[in-house]
């Protein structure tokens, strides 16, 4: 009989939800086989068997959040092979659940049953999420979920199609009540997803512990924009973006300004990266996540662009591992496909700076001759740590994105 745990699937990782059940009870299972997917704070992520064998119990419902180590399954060397009375009773350790719901417990032999100490209801968050958009009364529903009669999404949608099967007149909703000073009005509550809740805590634990300051740069983006056009005919099925030509640009401006590339360690310490490894924010339906650009010291614009092209399909797609988010240096975070003109960014620890850009848009203004002409204009707004970076070398690096971004030829370096 092999416990199976929760695993460790990154620094700083200290509990993951189970996603979903890629075997069930009575499955075979060969080692490195993928037999839950796990959702932690970076990424989903498809667990191996670590041996071989028969899924004999499942401890951990779909949904359920789960302390790092706790059981959440046996294995057992033949199909019908059941856990010994010590290991069924052992507690699963789950993190800890939202308020009005209970900590879930390793099965036993008993009946399985939803009701928690005090008469609360062992439900998943999807569960409890769809009774509220379903209008289903949790506690009155049959779980079937983890062996332990949790109650699960399928048992909600059952119950409310049974009750749609065999309608029955509805009460009366009671009168709203004016809200009082200081309390929300009201409204339906949702439990954060894990990627937001660690959104979350990295947002406010950056702006407070790092003392941002923001440089604002706008840049001439006619030649730039008329180099795309160039190259994306000559590279025929690869697409060269802004956002790759900005990329460049940082990468070229960190080689020559290395005291951006920099994280500080501790109140002494301050580490100057060997390497330019560069975040790329890129948003989801769950939230935002920042993939990252490994090694790109050397790297040409081609090059840049289809890692950053591969990455962003990994993003939206759902294939990111941790490591894919792990080691950044520095990050640029793009929104002028959304016409976003400006906007500051919150730093990614421990990185030092973080730069946003915003549309290139049509501006008039004064050119060599003082005459009025159109330009494409384009506003970049560096984020700094000033812990490590100063007005000075914060402005000097942004010129030197500028001069690369009107002057797009050197890119090609």
């Amino acid at each position: 009989m092999f416990e199976i745990r929760m695993p460790k699937m990154g620094d700083g990782m200290t509990e993951g939800t189970l996603r979903r059940w890629l075997k069930q009870v009575g499955d075979a299972v060969k080692v490195e086989e993928p037999i839950a997917e796990i959702q932690t704070d970076k990424a989903d992520v498809e667990m191996p068997a670590e041996d071989a064998g028969y899924i004999v119990q499942i401890v951990a419902a779909e949904g359920e959040t789960v302390a790092v180590g706790a059981v959440i399954a046996y294995l057992g060397a033949t199909a019908d092979e059941k856990p010994v009375a010590s290991a069924a009773a052992q507690p699963a350790a789950r993190a800890a659940a939202p308020a009005g719901t209970a900590r879930a417990t390793a099965p036993t032999a008993s009946a399985p049953t939803a009701q928690a100490a005090g008469g609360r209801v062992k439900s998943s968050p999807l569960a409890r999420k769809k009774a509220g958009e379903l209008g289903v009364d949790i506690s009155a529903v049959t779980g079937t979920g983890g062996g332990v009669g949790r109650v699960v999404a399928r048992d909600v949608e059952a119950a409310a199609a049974a009750r749609t099967a065999a309608p029955v007149a509805a009460p009366s909703a009671p009168a709203r009540q004016p809200s009082r000073a200081g309390e929300l009005p009201p409204g339906r509550d949702e439990s954060l997803s894990r990627m937001r809740k660690a959104i979350a805590r990295r947002t406010t634990e950056s702006k407070q512990t790092i003392p941002h300051f923001y440089l604002v740069m706008p840049i001439d983006m006619d030649a730039a924009l008329d180099l795309l056009v160039s190259l994306n005919a000559q590279w025929q099925g690869e697409k060269i973006t802004v956002n790759d030509l900005v990329i460049k640009a940082c990468v070229m401006a960190l080689v020559r300004h290395p005291g951006v590339n920099c994280a500080v360690v501790d109140d002494d310490t301050v580490r100057f990266f060997d390497s330019i490894n560069v975040g790329i924010a890129v948003g989801t339906d769950d939230g935002l996540r920042i993939p990252i650009l490994l090694d790109l010291g050397r790297k040409t614009l081609r090059e840049i662009s289809q890692a950053a092209r591969a990455m962003a399909g990994k993003t939206r797609n759902g294939e990111l591992t941790p490591q894919d988010m792990s080691s950044g240096t520095f990050t640029v975070s793009n929104l002028g496909m959304f016409g976003i003109e400006e906007f500051s960014a919150i730093i990614s620890p421990p990185q030092s700076a973080i730069l946003a850009v915003g549309a290139a848009a049509p501006e008039v203004t004064v050119g060599a001759d003082g005459a009025f002409v159109a330009r494409r204009r384009m506003r970049v707004t560096l984020s700094c740590d000033h812990r490590t970076v100063d007005g000075v070398l914060g402005a000097r690096f942004l010129q030197e994105i500028k001069g690369m971004l009107e002057s797009p030829l050197n890119l090609l370096a």
